[in-house]
């Protein structure tokens, strides 16, 4: 509730940034505009929700029960770019998907389709599809295909993903520099899965000069627009590809590289991806190298909550999941029992693990 009236209402930006400004809650709700029924929002209202957003730490106030003030937090709502939009993801798309998740795990027990998460049951709910018509729809179709047609929650989806990368801990930068590239025994070759606009590739090919090519695959609407750096170019390229629906081009790479691919999905697409995989590996020499989440063993709350919490996020919005390595070693296996993983290692401050695996002969 909190999070959704900061964002219909545009609170946030409501509230001067000033360094001692404040606005009292009557003026506040002034400027807050009118509800769906015309009528202004009262001041009581809002003051009493940001009364409950102050105790979780988002904004403070000036003068008791009369004004209030940003404070660090709520700042960070206001000033910057995209976070309106991360707001309203998590309000309009996830928190309705919240309320469906017992049934989507009583109607679809075991379920790896994109289809019957618990954020898609919401969607239909909110389209007034009945259970009837809803046994009849394809279940491989998930919130990307659900969105698609609506330029403005495409705009904002991939606005809030932005918001969420510029967290320190989601640098690319923990993943390339443990790739250990930088000796002659670095590829020749990278290939970069799910790769979109090629900033990881472009990032490994400037960090790493001993790789000599690196290729980012992803849908042919993706890598219509790419560009090649000027200083890149003969270096990189790019190619359509459909990690779901088509097997790699054989053309023998020696790194493969996917950054946050399969938390989006159950183990059924993640072994369909890797599958598509091993017709271009070459056993014995082909590595692939993945940026993802490694679960730890129970033992820190905090950690264990943000790790935990995310993984039912993933499995709420796609029916994906983040992974143990026992999880990933028991995917890997399922596909190939030629996959091996070599080493795991979790950067300081980084989000993401980096695991390495060698394709064996």
């Amino acid at each position: 509730m909190v999070l959704h009236t900061l964002y219909a209402f545009d609170i946030p930006a409501l509230v001067p940034l000033g360094a001692g400004t404040s606005i009292t809650y009557g003026s506040l709700a002034a400027s807050c505009g009118s509800d769906d029924e015309g009528q202004p929002l009262r001041a009581d209202d809002l003051r009493r929700v940001l009364q409950a957003a102050i105790s979780f730490r988002i904004f403070e106030e000036a003068s008791p029960n009369v004004s209030v003030r940003h404070n660090a937090v709520s700042a960070v709502f206001a000033g910057v770019p995209g976070m309106r939009d991360f707001l309203g993801l998590l309000a309009e798309e996830h928190a309705p998907a919240a309320g469906c998740f017992v049934e989507s795990l009583r109607r679809w027990p075991g379920s790896g389709e994109p289809g019957h998460a618990a954020l898609m049951v919401a969607a239909r709910r909110e389209q007034q599809i009945n259970s009837e018509e809803d046994e009849a729809l394809d279940p491989s179709k998930g919130l990307f295909d659900y969105i698609s047609h609506d330029a403005a929650r495409v705009a904002r989806f991939r606005s809030a993903m932005g918001v969420a990368a510029l967290s320190p801990a989601f640098s690319p930068t923990h993943f390339v520099e443990r790739l250990p590239w930088s000796s002659d025994a670095a590829p020749e070759t990278v290939v970069d899965i799910g790769g979109a606009g090629g900033e990881l590739s472009q990032l490994i090919l400037r960090t790493h000069a001993r790789v000599r090519r690196a290729v980012s695959l992803d849908l042919p609407e993706v890598v219509a627009g790419a560009q090649v750096p000027a200083d890149l170019e003969g270096r990189l390229e790019f190619a359509a590809y459909d990690f779901l629906a088509q097997t790699v081009p054989r053309e023998g790479a020696d790194a493969y590289v996917f950054r946050h691919i399969f938390h989006d999905w159950s183990d059924q697409y993640a072994a369909r991806i890797l599958s598509n995989l091993v017709p271009a590996l070459k056993p014995g020499r082909s590595r692939v190298w993945l940026s993802e989440v490694v679960l730890p063993d129970l033992g820190c709350y905090t950690r264990d909550q943000l790790q935990r919490s995310a993984d039912l996020h993933m499995k709420a919005g796609f029916n994906g999941k983040e992974r143990s390595r026992q999880d990933w070693e028991s995917l890997f296996a399922q596909v190939d029992k030629r996959f091996r993983i070599v080493n795991i290692t979790q950067p300081d401050g980084a989000h993401d693990a980096v695991i390495e695996v060698a394709f064996d002969a």
